[in-house]
């Protein structure tokens, strides 16, 4: 019966997931959510109810319209079954057999996020207004402590009178200012240094949303994953573009770079390293060799190369759904 209810939440948010698919592209057009009704973006055809099932009428018309015969975009099952699957593990983990408000605010906060993730990937766009609903939701979600992990409250006055407020807003809204600061100020340095803009404005409502949902200390663990995550992919296409323009000593300067890294955290956890001055040495030359990395890479944006081939908004909703799953 418990697996059940999973299933339920599967296809919940299968359909969901169809709605987001709506909210993304009128988003992007302009159009209304509610009008005109569901068509094909070819032949502007009206779509019957038994074109709209998810994910299984893509499947059934393999992808293509059942009236002028176009290719459907795949982002419409992706982004069904996407959604689908985090609101059945949602469920799972946070409420199961049961249905609560911590549930409603938890599927909110993820909808926003996979709307955002696919308006940056599609068009590397963030529309405002999704980030602005996502950072209200947070902040009621924690000025009544929904989720009910702290309860701790903290009274003060305020011009005589009594105030009580619960520790999770204050961390809200400490998440909020500290998460658009820091993405509008990283923004602003790196847009100082190449005189191009590497960072979007929508990066810093994002973070400062997911900073007003999750808190300040939850919000500093997002920023820091959204950095491997985005290095992790962005590296990569720079080290082709190095590799395909035969820029040798760039390219497997990353590559030493990267595999430093990776043995010195090996050594850190398999706990080889005795000698402290050894550890010393291999730190101050990853720093040498990404200090030589990293002047390149600006300078490649300055180039026009820009690292916006891969959008930022993504890493940092990973990084949400890090925090949201596993901390």
């Amino acid at each position: 019966m418990e697996w059940f209810w999973v299933l339920y939440a599967l296809i919940i948010g299968l359909c969901v997931g169809s709605f987001l698919n709506v909210v993304v592209l009128r988003g992007l057009s302009g159009e209304s959510i509610v009008l005109p009704p569901s068509h094909c973006t070819s032949c502007n055809h009206k779509l019957a109810w038994y074109d709209n099932i998810p994910l299984f009428s893509y499947l059934f018309l393999r992808g293509k319209c059942r009236y002028c015969g176009e290719k459907i975009s795949p982002q419409y099952p992706i982004v069904e079954l996407f959604t689908g699957i985090i609101f059945a593990a949602i469920y799972y983990k946070y409420s199961f057999a049961t249905i609560n408000l911590n549930l409603f605010f938890l599927l909110a906060a993820a909808s926003l996020c996979i709307v955002m993730t696919v308006t940056d990937i599609k068009e590397k766009v963030i529309l405002d207004v999704h980030a602005y609903i996502l950072m209200v939701f947070g902040l009621v979600y924690n000025m009544f402590n929904i989720a009910g992990a702290n309860g701790t409250k903290i009274m003060f006055f305020l011009f005589g009178h009594k105030i009580v407020i619960h520790q999770a807003f204050i961390y809200s809204i400490l998440g909020l200012l500290g998460g658009f600061a820091v993405m509008a100020g990283i923004s602003a340095i790196a847009k100082l240094i190449t005189k191009r803009d590497c960072f979007g404005e929508g990066d810093a409502y994002i973070l400062g949303a997911l900073g007003a949902f999750w808190g300040i200390s939850n919000a500093i663990v997002i920023f820091i994953l959204s950095i491997f995550v985005w290095g992790g992919l962005s590296i990569p296409v720079f080290m082709y573009k190095w590799f395909k323009n035969k820029e040798y000593k760039l390219f497997w300067g990353m590559l030493l770079f990267i595999t430093l890294i990776i043995l010195f955290l090996i050594g850190e956890i398999l706990d080889i390293f005795d000698s402290i001055m050894f550890q010393w040495f291999v730190l101050l030359l990853l720093a040498s060799i990404g200090f030589y990395c990293c002047r390149h890479l600006l300078a490649s944006v300055k180039k026009g190369e820009g690292l916006t081939v891969i959008p930022y908004g993504p890493a940092l909703i990973f990084g949400a759904f890090v925090v949201m799953f596993v901390l």
